[in-house]
């Protein structure tokens, strides 16, 4: 946080496979927040209430293992999101969202033209496929990503966008079956989706 200048540090534990319900908040020394829960001197007075001993102990070690299998988990996902791009990409107008290297390692958002992310996302759930088409903080909302639309793709696209994360819990197996069932989502949207029509003939284009 030092070298980084960063005044405030929030993390989950579940997004290191640690106990749901906890988190970190990491506050330099001289920034003034107002207290979340008044009433006890429990997290030096900035949340009163018992402390979840069992989940904070979970999250330190999921920390630790973190941090001691950081090099090899990196390598093992990079493989795998990288074959699933490479794979996604062999299907007809769909695109890579951000750049191909400096991106997370698990991180794989896609764009396919001529559909809508929503019915793609119900198809993938009907074959046991999770994912989702906006950012992990707007997984609810139905809009396109602000920050497709913001990187220039036009709304059509940016509406078919699909964001798949992976993790350690994932294996080739399990990019072998996306790779299997996904070309025949698209497929399937695109016979039914007049925009998809209307880009085969040449009448809209993004490119």
């Amino acid at each position: 946080m030092k070298e980084q200048n960063i005044d405030l540090l929030s993390l989950s534990a579940h997004k290191l496979h640690g106990p749901k319900g906890v988190g970190v908040l990491a506050i330099r020394k001289g920034v003034s927040l107002p207290n979340l829960i008044d009433g006890g001197a429990q997290e030096r007075g900035r949340r009163a209430g018992t402390e979840n001993v069992a989940g904070i102990v979970g999250l330190s070690v999921a920390l630790k293992e973190a941090c001691a299998t950081m090099d090899e988990r990196t390598k093992r996902l990079r493989s795998m999101r990288d074959r699933l791009i490479d794979g996604a990409l062999q299907i007809e107008r769909s695109r890579l969202n951000g750049d191909r290297a400096k991106r997370l390692p698990g991180n794989v958002n896609l764009c396919f033209e001529g559909i809508e992310g929503e019915s793609l996302l119900l198809l993938l759930d009907l074959n046991g496929i999770c994912g989702s088409s906006g950012s992990a903080c707007t997984s609810g909302s139905l809009d396109p990503s602000h920050v497709l639309l913001a990187i220039g793709l036009p709304h059509e696209i940016a509406h078919g966008s699909l964001r798949l994360s992976l993790s350690d819990q994932n294996t080739e197996e399990d990019v072998d079956y996306i790779l299997e069932v996904l070309p025949g989502i698209v497929e399937r949207l695109r016979s039914m989706s007049p925009l998809w029509e209307k880009i085969l003939a040449g009448q809209t284009s993004y490119e």
